[in-house]
C-alpha cells in the first residue's frame, strides 16, 4: 500500500491519531496543508452528492407534506374568518398566503373593500367587473381608466363626463370618431379651437368659423395672436364668408403687413366679394339679402317659396345639378323671376347624408328648401331643429311647421321624396287648417 492510501484511511478511520502522527512528521507545516488539499479534492463531489440526493429526498417527503399542512392550515383558518363574517381578513389570507386572487376579490368585495376587490378584478382581466366595483366606490376616474384600458372609449366618455371631467371626455369621444358629440364636450370645456378643428373636419365649414371666432372674441390680432386671426380668416374663406374673412385679412395686415401671404388673400377676398356685388346689379338680388332685412311675413314667405319650389322643378329638366340650393344661391331680379346658381351653400343648408358621402338627390334640396323656408318666416337658422317658427312668431301657422319637420328631417327616406308631394301637402294642409 502506498504512503499516500495509508494516510487516506488513517483520516477516515483514525483521524486523532492521524493528525497526532502528522504533527511529528517530516513533511512539516507545508506538507500538511498540501496533504489535507489532496485529501480534500475527491470528497467534494461526493459530498455534493450527498446533499442533493438529501435535498431531494426531503422535498419529496418532509417538506411537502409539511407545505400540504401549511396550506390547510391556512385554508382552515381563511374559513373560520370568512364564517364568522370577517371578510376582509379571510380575503387578505386567500391573497397573500393562499393565492386565490378572484376568491380573495369576491371576498373584499363582501367585506366592502372595494378599491382593493377592484384592483384584483383588473389584475385578473375582469374589466366589466373592475370597472362596476370602481363606480360603485365612487372612483369614478379609475372606472374610466379601466374603459379606456380595455379599448371603449365611449363608455370612457360617459364616465368621465359624469365625473366632471368634460374634456377628457371629449378625447374619448374623438377617439371613439364620435366628433359632432365631441365637439359639444370640447366646447363646454373651453377648448373652442378644438371643436372649430373637428368641425372642419366634418365639412361644417361655417359652424368651424363661427366656433373659433369664439375663441377670439374679446381679443384684437396683435403680434402674438396673429396665427390664430389668419386660421379663423382661412375658415371664413372656407365657409364663403368673404367679407368678412377680407375684414380679418386686413387686421392682421395693420399689425403686420409682411404677416405670411395676407396681402394676397385680401386681394383674393376682395376680388369675390366685388364679383358677387356685380352679379346682383341691375335690380337684382338674393333672398339672403331680402331676408337680412327683416324676415318675411308668412303670406309672402310661402308665395316666394313656391316660386322657388317651382323654378327648382324646370331647372331640374334641363340637368340641374342637386346640393346647392341656399337663399345666397336664389337670385331675384326686378320682375320676381328666380334664377339659381350653383355656388357651395353654408353647411347649415346641406342635407345631413351629404356630409357622409351619399351622392345628393332631389331629397337633398327639399331638405335645404325646408331650412330655407324656416329662415325666411323667423329671420334666422340658429333654432331650426329646436324650436317650431310658430313657437317663435304666433303669426306662423302651426301647419307650415308641418312641412319645414317632413323636409328636414335627417332621414332622407322619411321627407318628401318629390316637389309634388309637397304641394299637395301645402293644399290639403292650408285647407284643413286655414
Amino acid at each position: 500500500m502506498t504512503n499516500a492510501s495509508v494516510l487516506f484511511f488513517l483520516l477516515l478511520f483514525d483521524t486523532p491519531s492521524f493528525l497526532e502522527e502528522l504533527k511529528y512528521s517530516a513533511f512539516g507545516n507545508d506538507a500538511q496543508k498540501g496533504l489535507y488539499m489532496l485529501l480534500l479534492i475527491p470528497l467534494v463531489p461526493i459530498l455534493l452528492a450527498i446533499f442533493f440526493i438529501v435535498r431531494s429526498i426531503y422535498k419529496a417527503t418532509i417538506a411537502k407534506k409539511l407545505q400540504t399542512t401549511i396550506t390547510e392550515d391556512f385554508k382552515k383558518e381563511a374559513e373560520k374568518h370568512e364564517k364568522a363574517g370577517e371578510f376582509v381578513s379571510a380575503a387578505h389570507i386567500y391573497e397573500n398566503r393562499l393565492k386565490e386572487y378572484q376568491k380573495a376579490a369576491s371576498l373584499y368585495e363582501k367585506g366592502n373593500n372595494l378599491m382593493r376587490a377592484a384592483m384584483l378584478y383588473g389584475s385578473l382581466g375582469m374589466h366589466d367587473k373592475a370597472k362596476e366595483i370602481y363606480e360603485r366606490a365612487g372612483e369614478i376616474d379609475r372606472a374610466a381608466e379601466v374603459a379606456v384600458s380595455n379599448g371603449a372609449f365611449e363608455e370612457a366618455a360617459k364616465l368621465y363626463e359624469k365625473a366632471g371631467k368634460k374634456l377628457d371626455a371629449a378625447m374619448m369621444l374623438e377617439k371613439a370618431e364620435r366628433k359632432l358629440a365631441a365637439v359639444r364636450l370640447y366646447r363646454e370645456a373651453g377648448e373652442y379651437k378644438r371643436a372649430a378643428s373637428l368641425l372642419a373636419e366634418e365639412n361644417m365649414l361655417k359652424e368651424a368659423a363661427d366656433m373659433f371666432g369664439i375663441a377670439l372674441n374679446g381679443s384684437v390680432p396683435e403680434t402674438s395672436n396673429l396665427d390664430d386671426y389668419y386660421t379663423y380668416a382661412i375658415m371664413l374663406e372656407k365657409a364663403g364668408e368673404m367679407k368678412k374673412a377680407q375684414d380679418v385679412f386686413n387686421s392682421i395686415y395693420k399689425v403686420y403687413s409682411s404677416y405670411r401671404d395676407v396681402k394676397e388673400r385680401i386681394h383674393i377676398t376682395t376680388d369675390e366679394t366685388d364679383k358677387k356685388e356685380i352679379s346682383l346689379e341691375n335690380g337684382h338680388t338674393t333672398l339672403k339679402r331680402l331676408i337680412t332685412n327683416g324676415r318675411i311675413e308668412p303670406k309672402y314667405s310661402m308665395k316666394l317659396w313656391v316660386q322657388i319650389l317651382k323654378a327648382l322643378q324646370s331647372s331640374y329638366k334641363e340637368g340641374r345639378p342637386f346640393g346647392f340650393i341656399s337663399p345666397g344661391n336664389t337670385i331675384i331680379d326686378t320682375n320676381n323671376n328666380i334664377n339659381l346658381a350653383t355656388k357651395k351653400p353654408l353647411n347649415m343648408y346641406i342635407a345631413p347624408e351629404n356630409s357622409k358621402g351619399f351622392e345628393p338627390d332631389i331629397r337633398a334640396d327639399i331638405y335645404s328648401m325646408g331650412i330655407v323656408l324656416y329662415e325666411m318666416l323667423t329671420g334666422n337658422t340658429e333654432d331650426a331643429g329646436s324650436k317650431n317658427a310658430s313657437e317663435i312668431y304666433d303669426e306662423v301657422p302651426e301647419w307650415l311647421d308641418e312641412i319645414i319637420i317632413k323636409c328636414t328631417r335627417k332621414v332622407r327616406e322619411d321627407r318628401y321624396q318629390n316637389i309634388e308631394e309637397i304641394f299637395k301637402d301645402i293644399k290639403a294642409l292650408s285647407e284643413k287648417k286655414r
